[in-house]
């Protein structure tokens, strides 16, 4: 009986998490591992992985055989490391799974209905930020009621989910209006209707990602410090100080600077007459001055209170031959749809992909697309 149980602990594994602060170094000691070996672990992960970006949660699992190491595994949050007796690193190969979420708004909170569908932060800004951000401005138009859908690959190393890739599928239905979007990587941008026509526009219809508006476009406003009525056109963002800002479109930057009321301020001149004006902000993106080109989607500076302001926000508005517009109404052209054979291979895939999808709503049958 005594040599059942000695048997037992011959072979032995341990797990040990990374606390806050703690180095791969500091839990090796912490485990025992002798110091010589433990000055071979670390610099074979070093020459693998840069173990700066170690983060508390991260494990360690260690195999001993009769007290001589075997085996680190090392599980990040996106990778899986194992290193044996050899100093030998190895990467455990990801593998894809597609699968479909879906839910319905309530309390107006897309983030609370998708993260409440198994979704995760990250693929939310893919469905607001990839793939609708020319269709949708999801701070407004996002009513209780409202459905999505997502065909998405989830990515698993051996069984344990790290996130998930790009959306292969997408769809949102509001009242009367159906939005879709389906990637399709040989007509250049990625994102297309079920017609083929790109959901790539002109402008974005945000220029900060998933916020509050507190102010819409009016001729007739009381100004809150001025304490006198007069119009505001344009849209007010509420939104922390340091939230990202974003050109809505291509241009160069006409403006950079302290601007009386609006604070510090960006302008961005378009094609076709149109001008963007970003007020109010905090501090500018790296690089952003007169003269400076910009691509759409671009970040330029970050949310602020500057000027005449009474709390952090974007001031937002647009112009077109030096008329205001009011940014919400707008409807910008897209860009170039599919065409001749990219079109023809495209609905006969989108079809392919809507049969399956109606008629089995589960989609494990369907081979990884990425």
């Amino acid at each position: 009986m005594h040599w059942f149980f000695t048997f037992l602990f011959l072979n032995t594994t341990q797990i040990y998490t990374l606390k806050s602060g703690e180095s791969v170094d500091k839990v090796l000691e912490r485990a025992g591992i002798q110091k010589e070996r433990k000055t071979e672990i670390v610099r074979a992960l070093r020459s693998r992985m840069n173990l700066r970006r170690c983060r508390a949660g991260d494990k360690l699992c260690i195999t001993n055989e009769e007290g001589r190491f075997v085996q680190l595994k090392y599980e990040g949050k996106q990778a899986i490391w194992t290193i044996d007796s050899l100093m030998r690193v190895l990467k455990l190969p990801e593998t894809k799974r597609l699968m479909f979420l879906e839910g319905t708004i309530d309390k107006g909170s897309l983030w609370g209905a998708l993260i409440g569908a198994g979704g995760t932060p990250h693929l939310l800004y893919e469905f607001a930020d990839e793939v609708f951000p020319w269709d949708i401005d999801f701070n407004v138009e996002t009513r209780n009621g409202d459905k999505f859908e997502i065909l998405v690959n989830a990515k698993y190393i051996e069984d344990k989910f790290i996130g998930y890739g790009p959306i292969v599928f997408a769809r949102y239905i509001s009242k009367n209006k159906k939005f879709t979007g389906v990637y399709y990587s040989k007509g250049g941008y990625g994102y297309y209707n079920l017609f083929g026509k790109s959901l790539q526009r002109m402008f974005l219809r945000s220029p900060v990602s998933y916020v509050r508006i507190s102010s819409g476009y009016t001729l007739r406003r009381f100004h809150p410090i001025l304490r006198r009525w007069r119009p505001h056109q344009g849209i007010d963002y509420a939104a922390p100080i340091g939230t990202s800002v974003r050109t809505i479109g291509d241009g160069r930057v006409t403006f950079a600077g302290w601007r009386r009321g609006f604070g510090k301020q960006v302008i961005i001149k378009h094609g076709n007459g149109f001008k963007s004006y970003y007020a109010h902000l905090s501090r500018y993106a790296k690089g952003i001055r007169k003269g400076k080109y910009v691509k759409q989607g671009q970040l330029i500076g970050y949310v602020g209170s500057t000027g005449l302001s009474t709390g952090p926000h974007l001031d937002f508005r647009l112009s077109k031959h030096g008329k205001w517009l009011n940014p919400i109404k707008l409807n910008p052209p897209r860009s170039t749809p599919l065409k001749g054979d990219n079109l023809k291979e495209y609905k006969e895939y989108v079809n392919a992909l809507l049969s399956t999808m109606e008629g089995l709503k589960t989609f494990e049958q369907l081979p990884p697309v990425f």
